[in-house]
């Protein structure tokens, strides 16, 4: 199975964030999910630490979450990207910290849609129910 990026639909900054991942992935690598979607309901049920306000990774049967799930994704883009996977070296509390820093004020700084915005006709076929 593909690598599945699961987000909240209803964040601006995750958006923006799904909108690069969908510029950049060339090798049409990714799949994506909202937290509010079936696919990843079904993980929160069997990976009870899932947190509601993080994005998470799903590759090669691993959950990856917050700054490791970013890292992974960025690694997974392959070229130029590839090089980002430098700052697993730090820390993962530090890097989580920081990453929980942006969490918590996401809405306050970047805003929220009303309606999670539906994805284009082009990258439909990308994202899971």
């Amino acid at each position: 199975m593909n690598p599945v990026i699961i987000f909240d639909g209803h964040c601006r900054l995750c958006h923006w964030s799904v909108q690069f991942l969908l510029r950049h992935d060339h090798k049409r690598l990714f799949r994506f999910a909202t937290l509010d979607s079936a696919f990843a309901q079904g993980l929160k049920r069997n990976y009870l630490s899932v947190e509601g306000d993080s994005v998470l990774l799903w590759h090669e049967d691993k959950l990856y979450e917050q700054s490791t799930a970013v890292i992974k994704m960025l690694g997974l883009l392959g070229g130029f990207w590839r090089l980002h996977a430098v700052w697993i070296v730090i820390p993962a509390f530090i890097r989580d910290w920081a990453y929980k820093l942006i969490a918590r004020n996401r809405y306050r700084v970047f805003g929220k849609f009303e309606n999670c915005p539906l994805p284009s006709a082009n990258s439909q076929s990308r994202f899971l129910a």
